[in-house]
C-alpha cells in the first residue's frame, strides 16, 4: 500500500508552481496542489487526492489538530461582535451580547470547519511530509 502511494506521488518537477496560499484558498491537495480536497458535498472530503492519490486522513482522529485552527478562527470574530454590541448598546447584558454574537456566527461554522481542516492538512504536510 505504501509503495502504491509513493508510486502515485508526483515528482517535484512535475508539480505545478501554485503557491501554498493559492492552493489553500482554492482548497487543493497540499502535495500536488491540483486535486480537490473536498467533494461536491459541502463537508465531505475525498479519502484520497484525486490527482496524486495522497491519503488525507493519516490516522483515526487525525483532524483533531484542525480544532486548534478552528478555535483560532472563531474566537476573534465572536469577540469583536460581542464587544461591538456592548459598545453600541451598553444597557444590554453581556449574556445577551454573547448570545446574539453566537447566533450571528452560526452560519460561519461550516466554512470555518472546512477551512481549518484544509489548514491542518497543509500545516501537517509542511512540517511532517513523510507518509
Amino acid at each position: 500500500m505504501k509503495a502504491q502511494a509513493l508510486a502515485n506521488k508526483p515528482e517535484p518537477s512535475a508539480m505545478t508552481h501554485k503557491s501554498i496560499v493559492v492552493s489553500i484558498l482554492t482548497m487543493r491537495c497540499p502535495v500536488c496542489r491540483e486535486g480537490k480536497v473536498f467533494a461536491n458535498n459541502f463537508l465531505k472530503m475525498h479519502t484520497l487526492c484525486p490527482t496524486c492519490g495522497l491519503k488525507f486522513e493519516r490516522e483515526p482522529g487525525y483532524f483533531l489538530g484542525a480544532m486548534y485552527f478552528s478555535y483560532g478562527m472563531a474566537i476573534p470574530p465572536l469577540t469583536i461582535m460581542t464587544i461591538f454590541q456592548k459598545w453600541m448598546s451598553p444597557e444590554r447584558s453581556m449574556t445577551s451580547c454573547i448570545l446574539v454574537s453566537t447566533l450571528i456566527f452560526l452560519p460561519m461554522v461550516v466554512p470555518i470547519v472546512r477551512f481549518s481542516r484544509l489548514l491542518w492538512l497543509h500545516f501537517d504536510r509542511f512540517f511532517d511530509p513523510q507518509e
